[in-house]
């Protein structure tokens, strides 16, 4: 698997559908934070109303609150992952270019969010349990997301196929391949969140980058790089 193609294909996927792509990005990170200053507000109302006393109606409040927000997030950020994948593999299965229509698609939230909650979950507590057991599951999970959005399979059928997938280019390799990009997104996004709005916006433009990234993986791991690569010269030229 080769990681300078990752990078080059994730930007090549990238300038190509650049307004689309972007425009998907924004809009999710919008909704979710509207709803975040909106529920801040009524929580900080209801314990305002109480003299600034935690009351249990204001525990409820933030309960319910909090409850809401996640709500919205894992929607909101299932819309876009499924939106921003769709667009890449259409482009790269038929070489359609995206356009801004295609952010009224919303088939395969529930399969995206599900995998996002179920994934995230199960990941997560390999983390917490001395971090290893999740950076193996992340490795052999790492295809799941695309897998749904290229093949539509259901979540165990994508879980069992990424985990071949990841091997065969060998366990290490992807784990190497994934490693590099997430690390390098990861810096790119936290030095741009430290510009004050800017930053945060310019930070969004990691998201489709880095699908673009996995994209380019998961075309590798399956044999077909190569339709990456036509997809992105043809449409260069």
């Amino acid at each position: 698997m080769d990681i300078g193609r990752c990078f080059k294909d994730a930007w090549g996927l990238f300038r190509l559908d650049l307004g689309p792509l972007v425009a998907t990005a924004v809009i999710a990170a919008v909704v979710v934070g509207a709803v975040n200053l909106l529920v801040g507000i009524a929580i900080l109302g209801s314990v305002s109303a109480f003299g600034g006393e935690w009351s249990g109606l204001a525990f409820g409040s933030a309960l319910f609150g909090g409850l809401l927000i996640a709500l919205v997030a894992i929607v909101a950020y299932a819309w876009m992952y499924a939106v921003v994948f769709h667009m890449m593999l259409r482009r790269v299965r038929e070489q359609r270019p995206a356009e801004y229509a295609d952010m009224q698609d919303f088939d395969q939230i529930g399969a995206f969010a599900i995998a996002a909650v179920v994934l995230g979950i199960i990941i997560g507590l390999g983390y917490v349990l001395l971090i290893i057991p999740g950076l193996f599951l992340t490795t052999i999970w790492v295809f799941a997301l695309p897998l749904i959005g290229d093949r539509k399979v259901g979540l165990s059928e994508a879980m069992s196929e990424s985990r071949r997938l990841a091997a065969v280019p060998g366990l290490f390799t992807t784990f190497a391949t994934w490693l590099v990009g997430a690390v390098v997104v990861a810096v790119v996004v936290g030095v741009l969140n430290g510009i004050p709005i800017i930053g945060l916006i310019m930070g969004l433009l990691a998201v489709p980058f880095g699908i673009g990234y996995l994209i380019s993986m998961y075309f590798q791991a399956i044999g077909e790089g190569d339709l990456v690569t036509e997809a992105i010269e043809r449409a260069s030229h």
